[in-house]
């Protein structure tokens, strides 16, 4: 009986583990977007003027929690790390319920932008939380003793986290999974929406175009959607452009609007051709002028049509105008840049590492779509090479 019980606990232990530490890991990737949920978290606390440090409270807060969850899979520190546990947990059960009540406009957060759940699926979600709490934690007595070597590979772990977090704060996310992710295709207008997304409406057999990537294992060749591609142990063969049901297909293609100083809308330059965009968010915070000058005269020099989009006039250039929020979705970046092909959008830089002229003479010469799938593909599995290898060493070493 005693066995069983040490068992059930250790299981309880392993799934809450589980939970906050891919939580945490998919936060910590985006850093803006974590911020965004917290600054929503304040004004719903009406203590907004706290929203210039929500970025990193959003990164404090994920980064404890990732580091909670791998203490719980290790098994180290069991008594200390049952009392954060249950105290992060309550917190969110509180919190989550309030939202059910008030019920404001917002997401939770609690996976990022991977996963969005309603106010009343978090509050249940937190719910199981807390009985696993429950199994984990009580009695709270025998609890044991940290082994080394599970030691050992939690200090691995945060490290490896760390590193990542470090990443993620100067870089754009691994893993986009925003309505401007690459592989969204933009539509011109609201009103034009279908028709630039390769629709044909009005008749009993309409379709849309959409790009499937061909890849070959064993001898045999599958097709996978841009969202939905195969492991590492596939190889690339082609990239096919195939008729769709308009039945099967989500009625939601996103719009970036863009406006000039007299409020003109320009949306379909982001459409046509090659296009490279160089958003910013945050004008007053943007210092890297020289930078933004040279990569829009970069990237009109190797073919593209350069543009810049900011929330508001940025003196010294001439850029159009965008909504906040979409000018942050589009790309995590203040002041990174964009690659678009005919509307699809292919690949993101952080200002950080702006693509120089050779770069961008590369890019322009290659074709979009082996791009966005090669570009795409390394950083999953970049991602999710690094959550693999944290959960091995947790629960092997």
């Amino acid at each position: 009986m005693k066995g069983f019980h040490i068992g059930l606990r250790r299981l309880c232990s392993v799934l809450l583990g589980l939970v906050f530490f891919i939580a945490g890991m998919l936060k910590l990737m985006d850093p803006v977007g974590s911020g965004l949920v917290v600054e929503e978290y304040l004004e719903f606390f009406h203590v907004g003027g706290l929203a210039f440090a929500a970025k990193w409270i959003g990164v404090i807060l994920a980064l404890v929690e990732t580091l909670t969850g791998a203490a719980l899979i290790a098994g180290v520190w069991r008594r200390q790390v049952a009392a954060i546990t249950s105290i992060l947990t309550l917190g969110f059960t509180f919190l989550t319920l309030l939202l059910v009540i008030f019920n404001p406009e917002m997401d939770c957060g609690c996976f990022g932008e991977a996963v969005h759940l309603t106010h009343m699926q978090t509050f249940l979600k937190n719910l199981f939380l807390c009985l696993l709490c429950a199994g984990a934690f009580l009695p709270v007595r025998d609890y044991g003793r940290t082994r080394k070597s599970k030691a050992i590979a939690f200090c691995l772990v945060a490290v490896t986290v760390i590193l990542f977090t470090v990443m993620s704060l100067i870089s754009v996310p691994l893993m986009d999974f925003t309505e401007f992710a690459p592989g969204a295709s933009l539509a011109a207008d609201a009103d034009e929406e279908f028709v630039d997304s390769g629709i044909s409406l009005g008749g009993e057999n309409d379709t849309k175009q959409e790009y499937y990537v061909i890849y070959e294992k064993n001898g045999q060749e599958g097709a996978f959607t841009l969202d939905n591609l195969p492991d590492s142990t596939w190889t690339f063969v082609r990239v096919e452009n195939l008729e769709t049901s308009i039945s099967d297909y989500e009625q939601s293609v996103p719009v970036f609007y863009i406006s000039d100083s007299d409020g003109n809308y320009h949306n379909e330059l982001l459409t046509e051709g090659k296009v490279m965009v160089l958003s910013i968010y945050d004008v007053p915070g943007f210092k890297d002028m020289a930078r933004a000058e040279q990569l829009l005269r970069d990237a009109e020099a190797a073919g593209f049509t350069a543009l810049a989009v900011a929330r508001e006039p940025v003196p010294g250039l001439d850029a159009y105008m965008s909504d906040f929020k979409k000018i942050i979705t589009f790309n995590r970046s203040n002041g990174g840049a964009t690659y678009l092909a005919d509307g699809e959008i292919i690949c993101k830089w952080p200002l950080r590492k702006l693509p120089d002229a050779e770069e961008l003479s590369k890019v322009a010469s290659r074709n979009p779509m082996e791009q966005l799938v090669g570009r795409s593909s390394r950083r999953r599995i970049a991602f999710q090479g690094v959550v693999l290898y944290s959960l091995a060493l947790l629960l092997i070493l």
